[in-house]
């Protein structure tokens, strides 16, 4: 996994490295314009950019990064200008010393006192943003603002150092001008703003700038927030002589009238992890047109209520199918019929009771959002996978902050409980009580459509009926769930995309854990 850090947990390291490891702070500074020439390097030639590229630099260390950068461009006979945008004599420290190198290199030089100033400037066929770094609080303003407005008016792309220009690494908010980036290329670790939007959509691509930190930094413990890579997945073994009964048993509480592709997707999905036997249990009206929609799992027909819905009367059928199973999923498309609320919140406490691992969604939550007090004696097993409007009704107070920080709400919110929670969005995480959050680095905005989730939900109940725990089946069922939309993406695009389509792209990816 990768840690994603805080500004001051960046700031800690970098402390760390100087103070305590004696890494002069202007090498860890060379480390990062050198890395960053480099990506720059390839991205022209891959976009086939030449000409002017012009640099501008702020009065701080990422200005300090910026006159790095234009050093090495310089020597590389690229056709090179620093733009500082206001006194450079106001540097401190290594910003200042290596503009001084690049005064003595002759590297060329327009400082901007004033926003006539930047009418001067010829077109550049490449910008490198080195203004303000991760550490702005609030808007810019003032000469800084017409800068980041003029470099948003141009029509050459845009390189960000660290950050785009405007952002605060530590919000996924965008609170002013802001550079819009195409290429951001970040020092040492991923900031939360490069990953959490609206934030991100001012970062475009994003590369990582090894400044040599060793590893028992860059990795440390105490970082709780992670993006998940292919290879921090878990996937159970099918052993060769696996039968159908101990390759997993997964029951699914699902459906109503006019829901039944949320139960139809969700055990769809979830037999595409290789689970040996799938019940759904499901509103006795539905079972003819599910017995139709489903051939290879199991549809259990259960009491309704006079509109449909699950009635409580189906309680000791489905005590028995909880019983039976490995693992339940709770939730697609169940309805919110107040007598069918009351039978999610009888099934959820004798899940309590049984402690099988439990994935609770959709109605599931509305159910739970009613019954605050259920909801705060969940244990370690169970997970809950809300997108954002349903967190919010678990959590009303937080609609700005879950905006701006919503991983700090979602750790916040798990601090009391023991249960993990999957909270969907762009992007995906898994929280954990300790305060562990791991970001999914898959998936686009083709996911944003009614069946998605009941998609998901199915992936990681499977997984968690052949063995996985809750929170592992949760941060491998994300990933998985992302994957097949890229996998997809070539093909279908976002706008086309359909639920349903990312069932054919599983196989593909859980084969390659055969």
């Amino acid at each position: 996994m990768i840690k994603v850090v805080s500004n001051s947990e960046m700031r800690s390291m970098d402390a760390r490295c100087i103070d305590t490891l004696g890494v002069p702070g202007i090498i860890l500074m060379e480390n990062a314009g050198r890395h960053t020439f480099e990506f720059i390097c390839d991205y022209m030639t891959e976009n086939d950019i030449h000409g002017p590229v012009h640099i501008y630099c702020g009065k701080g260390n990422n200005g300090g990064d910026g006159y790095v950068i234009g050093r090495h461009l310089f020597n590389a006979a690229f056709n090179v200008e620093l733009i500082s945008v206001g006194d450079p004599g106001e540097l401190k420290g290594d910003a200042q010393t290596n503009y001084r190198i690049c005064q003595n290199y002759q590297v060329p030089l327009q400082i901007i006192k004033h926003r006539n100033d930047l009418k001067d400037l010829p077109e550049p066929a490449l910008i490198v943003d080195a203004l303000l770094g991760t550490g702005l609080k609030g808007a810019v303003s003032g000469l800084m603002k017409h800068v980041v407005e003029y470099i948003n008016s141009l029509p050459a792309p845009v390189i960000a150092v660290d950050i785009p220009s405007g952002l605060s690494g530590d919000s996924a908010a965008i609170d002013g001008p802001t550079i819009m980036a195409d290429l951001t290329i970040t020092m040492a670790l991923p900031k939360n703003a490069h990953l959490f939007y609206p934030a991100k959509s001012m970062v475009g691509l994003m590369e990582i700038a090894d400044i040599s930190m060793p590893d028992f930094v860059i990795n440390d413990p105490a970082v709780k927030i992670n993006l998940v890579e292919y290879n921090d997945l878990l996937f159970p073994v099918l052993d060769d002589d696996a039968h159908k009964y101990n390759a997993g048993k997964l029951f699914i509480l699902a459906g109503s009238p006019g829901m039944t592709g949320a139960a139809s997707l969700a055990a769809s999905a979830a037999l595409r992890t290789g689970v040996g036997l799938v019940n759904v249990g499901i509103p006795a009206g539905l079972n003819a047109v599910m017995e139709v929609k489903l051939t290879e799992a199991l549809t259990v027909p259960l009491a309704e209520t006079a509109s449909g819905g699950l009635s409580d009367k189906a309680l000791p059928k489905i005590k028995e199918r909880l019983e039976w199973a490995d693992a339940v999923v709770i939730g697609p498309g169940c309805g919110r019929d107040p007598e069918t609320i009351s039978t999610l919140i009888g099934v959820i406490r004798i899940c309590q009771e049984t402690g099988k691992p439990t994935l609770i969604d959709a109605d599931a939550l509305f159910a739970l959002a009613q019954n605050p007090k259920v909801t705060s004696t969940l244990g370690r097993n169970f997970v809950l996978t809300p997108h954002h409007g349903e967190f919010l009704r678990l959590c009303p107070l937080e609609k700005e902050n879950l905006t701006r920080e919503p991983w700090l709400v979602l750790q916040t919110f798990l601090s009391d409980k023991l249960f993990a929670l999957n909270l969907k969005g762009a992007p995906s995480m898994v929280g954990v009580p300790e305060g562990h959050i791991y970001i999914n680095s898959t998936g686009h905005a083709g996911l944003a459509k009614g069946g998605s989730g009941d998609v998901l939900s199915g992936i990681i109940g499977g997984l968690m009926a052949r063995g996985l725990e809750p929170v592992e089946a949760a941060i491998t069922g994300n990933y998985v769930h992302g994957e097949a939309a890229d996998l997809l993406y070539t093909n279908y695009g976002a706008m086309a995309l359909l639920p349903s389509d990312l069932l054919a792209k599983l196989p593909e990816i859980f084969r390659l854990e055969d």
